[in-house]
């Protein structure tokens, strides 16, 4: 099952042009979001869907998800995400992934944060391009959709930089042109 549905996540991104929609302060300044598909990192979903575009595939942790489009879930699975696992119950595609030894149905493809390892995922399944639209790494503020308690962007605190960091390094990392 879950190779069928690595399959049809291939055929999605394969040679194609991504956006990958971040869930960062500069969100709802996006005023247009151009690529063959649409790829959205957790609770970016919920302002894509809120606009009415529905992201080909979601990439989530499930800690910002509040709604369930029709798309292909690449689900991460960590301890501190156990609670809010009923949110598997809202998806009919999914793809669950780690980051240690893959076992069982698990995949490893890469990635710290939601954004990286959608990013991850489309140099994985060989994007033609990867668009980035609110992925702001180097903002002083957390975006209002990163989790659906913020009602506005908030300061930065000091994991979410590191984290957000060490996201950049990764996508700085697979950019680069002389590896």
């Amino acid at each position: 099952m879950t190779e069928d549905l690595e399959y049809r996540l291939a055929k999605i991104i394969d040679g194609k042009d991504v956006a990958l929609v971040g869930a960062g302060p500069s969100l709802e300044r996006v005023n247009e979001i151009r690529g063959d598909v649409i790829v959205s990192a957790d609770g970016a979903t919920n302002y894509l869907v809120k606009r009415g575009i529905i992201p080909d595939v979601v990439v989530t942790d499930l800690d910002g998800l509040m709604t369930f489009p029709d798309s292909m879930y690449v689900v991460h699975a960590h301890g501190d995400n156990m609670p809010l696992h009923w949110k598997l119950g809202m998806m009919r595609s999914v793809i669950g992934t780690t980051q240690v030894y893959p076992f069982g149905r698990l995949k490893l493809y890469g990635g710290f944060t939601d954004g990286d390892r959608a990013f991850v995922l489309a140099k994985t399944f060989n994007a033609r391009s990867i668009r980035l639209y609110a992925m702001d790494l180097d903002s002083d503020f957390i975006g209002m959709y990163s989790k659906p308690f913020l009602r506005e962007n908030v300061p930065m605190t000091y994991m979410k930089r590191r984290k957000l960091h060490i996201a950049k390094e990764i996508i700085h990392t697979l950019t680069r042109k002389d590896l």
